[in-house]
């Protein structure tokens, strides 16, 4: 299968983890740009998960981050907008 992401490292997970800790002890919220950017990595993560997983859960965990970052990708056009 040459269309099969490639398996996802423990350092990765690592990385992500210690991103999510630094992001929940951050007093100051993150832009809407920081926010694509990590649920961008988070649904990159997951689906590379899901996709060398015969989990049912893992493939609907990485659907739920696909629309999380659909939801910060909109977030971010309406702050770029000037919108509210």
């Amino acid at each position: 299968m040459a269309d099969q992401p490639s398996p996802v490292s423990t350092r990765e997970i690592s990385e992500f983890l210690a991103l999510v800790r630094e992001r929940s002890t951050d007093p100051t919220p993150p832009t809407p740009a920081e926010d694509v950017v990590f649920f961008e990595r988070k649904a990159d993560l997951l689906s590379r998960i899901a996709a060398h997983s015969f989990d049912p859960e893992a493939v609907e965990v990485a659907a739920i981050a696909h629309a999380q970052l659909d939801a910060a990708r909109a977030r971010l056009a309406r702050a770029a907008g000037g919108e509210r």
